[in-house]
């Protein structure tokens, strides 16, 4: 018999002449059968059949069953629960199991698996946690390790059957639908590698019942749901690994169920997964509720009257997008503010382990240059998958102005080519800024970055390369004061890449930037920063710009200056 590898869920149907029983057997390794089944009197039942536990390497084979109420989703029988009372010390592989639960009228779904699960494990040792190792409830399953060729022939006589009066077999799929259909939201049977996003609106205060099942360890979630104010982007319930409980089979397997109560509003409910352990396939023992693999939102009595389909609010179409940023990637957009607006900014990253951000996003004022928002390191928190992906959500005022955002990301882990575990919301990686308020749309402009002419620009010469020596020519009718912006390298007390102003008339050199007449400028520490006024007499002048060998714009060698596009210098009049 050839062993598969995948999972598959087979929904069985039996005749009419087996109305009495259901069975299900001949399950690969890695595989998952479920049948439905009703009892139309209230009374006990008969569980039997052949189960057994394998080893495998370094690993165990389990195969099991399991009975859960289609209508509440909670085990009414497990085989775990029966064994662990039992004494068949001295069985080794196939293990013969008879019990009798007693069963309210209603309708049921029956499990039958064979899944890998590593030893150690103890259900009834954790409890609310039971899935750490088996190794003090399986012991009496071994004596001597079974050959391979054993196993796959014991492996086709492993069933489970229940029976008894009132019991008749049910299509599995018809309870799902059933206990779906009127559900507001419900993502359910998720795989691997999937993102959903589902909204829905209520035109009052409702009571929500939410129930999710996801996976998640060491106090991190892998597969999780969570609901946010579509208008706000407030998250109003998330799958916390510290609020949810355990959902049977691996330790791993979380779940919520409980109600919660929102505001009339447009909301999104959102579900993601990992690349393993899913509906797809489980790499370990999965939920007792696998069909539920994801999340699911009902209202329940008069409340059911306020939910509507979704209505999306105007203010979810974002002003900027600079998302799905990719390896050594910069990226900027404009835009013009007509009038002071508060608006949501929401930067997803990288964080390195000097708490530096390697991938990240700022806004500057596109007149003086000057950054009025960065993602700053303090302020993020995790956002999912490996702990250097960090995100920043915040609401900032922006007076009227023009305004470039820019984000920019070094040569590693970034959206289709990280090089560990993604964030929960991958195409989110960049910056995005949403308007608060429906009202201020029209008070909103875009432009290009490169198309923007300064009114109170004299010189410009930024994103320099290596080994560059640039130059631009301006004059000024009156003594004017201007404002002298210049981003280099130095180190040591000396300048490598570093520009400098010559008054054309005279022939001398009015003002170097410095090693010590400059800052920090971000990043490593040989980035320095120039940013102060000069003043300027009447005349003809050229400003110059000189870099070296390495690290530079786009060639750093090092971590990069927080205003990487302002390597260069940039001279402005000031106060006009």
């Amino acid at each position: 018999m050839k062993i598969i590898n995948t999972i598959a869920l087979a929904i069985l149907m039996c005749s009419t002449g087996l109305a009495q029983s259901v069975k299900l057997g001949d399950v690969y390794p890695k595989e998952v059968k479920i049948q439905g089944f009703s009892v139309s009197q209230s009374g006990d039942v008969n569980i039997n059949g052949l189960g057994a536990v394998f080893e495998d390497d370094w690993k165990l084979l389990i195969y099991y069953g399991w009975i859960i109420d289609a209508d509440s989703r909670e085990v009414v029988w497990h085989l775990f629960d029966f064994m662990k009372d039992e004494d068949i010390d001295g069985e080794d592989g196939p293990f013969k199991f008879d019990d009798k639960v007693s069963l309210k009228k209603g309708n049921y779904e029956l499990y039958f698996a064979g899944m890998y699960s590593n030893r150690n494990w103890n259900r009834e040792r954790d409890k609310d946690w039971y899935f750490d190792g088996f190794g003090d409830t399986m012991d009496w399953l071994f004596g001597s390790r079974r050959r391979e060729s054993y196993r796959r022939s014991a492996q086709d006589d492993l069933f489970i059957k229940v029976d008894g009066s009132g019991v008749k077999a049910a299509d599995a799929r018809s309870f799902l639908d059933s206990k779906t259909k009127n559900a507001v939201v419900s993502i359910n049977k998720s795989k691997d590698d999937q993102r959903f996003s589902e909204g829905f609106t209520l035109t009052g205060s409702t009571e929500l019942q939410v129930y999710a099942i996801g996976e998640g360890s060491d106090g991190e979630m892998f597969d999780y749901a969570w609901i946010t104010n579509a208008n706000t982007r407030e998250r109003v319930f998330e799958m916390d690994y510290r609020d949810s409980r355990y959902a049977g089979g691996a330790r791993k397997n979380l779940k919520v169920n409980e109600k919660i109560t929102l505001p009339k509003g447009s909301y999104l409910v959102n579900y993601t997964t990992d690349d393993s352990h899913s509906f797809e396939r489980w790499n370990a023992l999965p939920p007792d509720d696998i069909q539920f693999w994801g999340i699911s939102v009902w209202a329940e009595g008069s409340d059911k009257n306020n939910v509507v389909a979704y209505q999306e609010p105007k203010t979810v179409k974002p002003l900027v997008a600079l998302t799905k940023a990719r390896d050594d990637e910069m990226i900027a957009k404009g835009i013009t503010i007509k009038k002071a607006m508060d608006v949501r900014v929401y930067c997803l990253g990288e964080i390195t382990g000097g708490d530096d951000m390697a991938d990240f996003g700022w806004i500057v004022d596109a007149s003086t240059r000057e950054r009025v928002w960065r993602m700053k390191p303090y302020k993020a928190r995790h956002g999912g998958g490996a702990d250097k992906n960090r995100y920043v959500e915040e609401v900032i005022t922006l007076d009227p102005g023009d305004y470039i955002v820019y984000y920019a990301t070094d040569d590693s882990h970034a959206y289709g080519d990280w090089n560990s575990s993604q964030p929960y919301e991958p195409e989110m990686w960049g910056i995005t800024i949403w308007a608060i308020n429906e009202a201020d749309l029209k008070n909103v402009a875009p432009f290009h970055p490169e198309e923007y002419k300064n009114k109170n620009e004299l010189a410009v010469l930024t994103m320099v390369g290596d080994r560059a020596l640039v130059k631009k020519t301006f004059s000024v009718n009156e003594d004017t004061r201007v404002r002298v912006l210049g981003l280099g390298e130095g180190s040591g007390g000396e300048m490598y890449d570093y520009g400098f102003i010559k008054n054309m008339d005279t022939g001398k050199i009015v003002w170097e930037m410095d090693y010590r007449n400059s800052e920090h400028g971000g990043g490593a520490r040989k980035n320095r920063e120039f940013n102060e006024t000069v003043m300027l007499e009447k005349g003809t002048y050229r400003v110059y710009y000189e870099t070296d060998g390495s690290h530079s714009y786009r060639r750093w060698n090092d971590d990069p200056p927080s205003n990487q596009e302002m390597w260069g210098i940039t001279v402005l009049k000031e106060g006009k």
